[in-house]
């Protein structure tokens, strides 16, 4: 990759000046609605640096005063930890209170909210593609959005993160740092990152493997990696480039299911990991989230799948 294709990002700001703080950080940060900021007993000031290329920046960012916001989702994928400060991000409702030190990911697919005070903060943005491409090789997953495991890292894959950040960080801010290295470097980020948040991984049936099957086998993929999404029969028979009718028939004979159905599947898989997990929104709220309108339904379904009531699942992580 040439320097021209891959140009580099280097960014830096810094004052006293609240309306021009919050006016650089909702631009920098992807900021929708409405974003507020007020001193606190320390003199105010602001800064904020980003070093990278169109691969992965590093980013610093010092806020001495109190800001609140809602940032919408990015075409990266972000990770960020505090090493001063407090406050709270908010994910559709599931609030996770920062940490020093531990790295929190942001989702891709869903606004987030926070509230911060005399922060200071950390971030590596990885642009999708790579992030996407590094997955592909190292765990095998499907084309598209990444699913990744939400939960606190492991202490081992944060020290493995932070051993790697070190190294990479030495060579990004270097301006004599070829392409090629810089584009090793942000491959071995990509690796680290993996290993705190690992890719979920679609299990297909052993029938979908075979080469002859490779269109269906990517129809399966997008349904995962989409699933979030309104997403319909058409457009998942384009993606395979199939016809509606070879989508449904292929369904039918190697899944024993529509394609609708098999949605329905991985969206209640998907209710039933966040219940699970612990997720702070009801049990309405999250099926919401993913489609289920009609409650009645969509507990009869769970039941039937899982051999237990949504509320039970809940219970159990309590």
């Amino acid at each position: 990759m040439t320097e021209a294709a891959n140009p580099r990002v280097r960014i830096e700001a810094e004052g006293t000046d609240l309306e021009q703080a919050l006016d650089l950080f909702r631009v920098a940060y992807n900021g929708g609605g409405e974003w507020s900021g007020h001193v606190t007993d320390r003199d105010f000031s602001y800064r904020h640096t980003a070093v990278g290329d169109g691969d992965m920046t590093l980013r610093n960012t010092r806020f001495l005063g109190r800001i609140c916001g809602e940032m919408a989702p990015e075409d990266d994928y972000v990770v960020s930890w505090v090493t001063e400060g407090y406050g709270f991000f908010d994910t559709a409702g599931e609030k996770k209170s920062l940490t020093p030190g531990l790295p929190f990911l942001f989702p891709t697919d869903r606004p987030v909210s926070f509230d911060m005070a005399d922060v200071e903060q950390k971030l590596v943005h990885f642009h999708k593609p790579l992030l996407e491409r590094v997955a592909a090789e190292h765990y095998g997953t499907a084309p598209g959005t990444l699913h990744l495991e939400t939960a606190a890292p492991t202490e081992s894959s944060v020290r493995a993160w932070r051993n790697a950040l070190s190294l990479v960080s030495r060579t990004i801010v270097d301006a004599d740092a070829s392409a090629i290295l810089r584009g090793e470097m942000a491959r071995l980020a990509a690796v680290s990152l993996l290993g705190m948040f690992r890719p979920e991984l679609t299990c297909l049936p052993p029938a979908l493997l075979v080469p002859s099957h490779a269109r269906l086998r990517v129809a399966v993929e997008f349904i995962h990696a989409n699933a979030h999404l309104p997403i319909t029969t058409t457009a998942i028979a384009a993606t395979a480039d199939l016809s509606l009718r070879a989508l449904q028939e292929g369904f039918r004979r190697h899944l024993d299911v529509t394609p609708n159905a098999y949605l329905r599947q991985v969206r209640l898989d998907r209710v039933h990991e966040q219940l699970a997990q612990g997720a702070a929104l009801t049990v309405a709220q999250v099926a919401g989230s993913w489609g289920f309108t009609h409650l009645g339904r969509f507990a009869r379904a769970y039941q039937e799948r899982f051999g237990e009531q949504p509320h039970q699942t809940k219970a159990r992580v309590r």
